[in-house]
């Protein structure tokens, strides 16, 4: 069934998807001292931009493949799932961009002295939160909503084990948790307290990979189109 090997598909492509998550992330970027590591770093900054960009065409691709199946559930949450993990994805791809000119902003600054280098600093500034809101708090909000309207669907149908559902819908509701409190600057960015927020996600996205990989979706109480 063409389902059930999309459903497979999207096992493998959540299960990269994790590992090029974790090689996109700029420590460098992310750091107190970006405007100097940055630049010092290039080479990994660009490199953690190209698996960015993966990750968003990685995102979209597991929204598409789990389309057929949700949309035999309920078309209307279907068609807002899939909306907003494109949104989600373009929000990713924007803070791609922003990365980017982060680490053109660290170059200059490195041979910049006097004003010219206070004025890259505020403009530094003003890109790395911006950055921070795109990539940690907006995406984050908008792709933990496409997840909430997912593992709602998976529980209606059952396509996946209960216990996954009801662990994906946990996690994200934390993983929103995580994105507020930074938003109100209650937590930073690479904390403990926003690194354990985003734990469960984590952990469940991966049995979620795994499960799906190797069982695929159960079809028995929805029809295929």
């Amino acid at each position: 069934m063409e389902t059930k090997k999309n459903a497979r598909i999207a096992g493998g492509l959540i299960i990269l998807g994790m590992i090029t998550g974790l090689l996109s992330v700029s420590s460098d970027v992310d750091s107190f001292e970006y405007l100097t590591q940055a630049a010092a770093e290039a080479n990994k900054v660009i490199f953690a931009a190209i698996f960015q960009f993966v990750l968003a065409l990685i995102y979209i691709g597991i929204a598409l493949l789990f389309y057929p199946a949700l949309i035999a559930v309920n078309k209307d949450l279907a068609i807002g799932f899939l909306s907003f993990r494109i949104i989600a994805t373009t929000l990713m791809v924007v803070g791609t961009v922003l990365l980017l000119s982060i680490l053109l902003l660290s170059q200059g600054h490195v041979s910049a002295s006097g004003y010219n280098a206070e004025t890259l600093e505020i403009t530094g500034n003003m890109l790395k939160y911006t950055r921070d809101y795109f990539n940690h708090v907006f995406m984050v909000l908008v792709l933990g909503t496409s997840n909430v309207i997912l593992y709602y669907l998976f529980f209606k149908s059952k396509l996946i084990p209960q216990w996954i559902s009801v662990g994906g819908f946990t996690g994200t509701v934390l993983s929103i948790m995580a994105s507020i409190l930074l938003l109100f600057q209650v937590v930073d960015v690479i904390t403990t307290e926003y690194l354990i927020l985003n734990a469960p996600t984590a952990l469940i996205e991966l049995l979620l990979g795994i499960w799906l990989l190797f069982k695929g979706f159960n079809l028995q109480n929805i029809s295929e189109a």
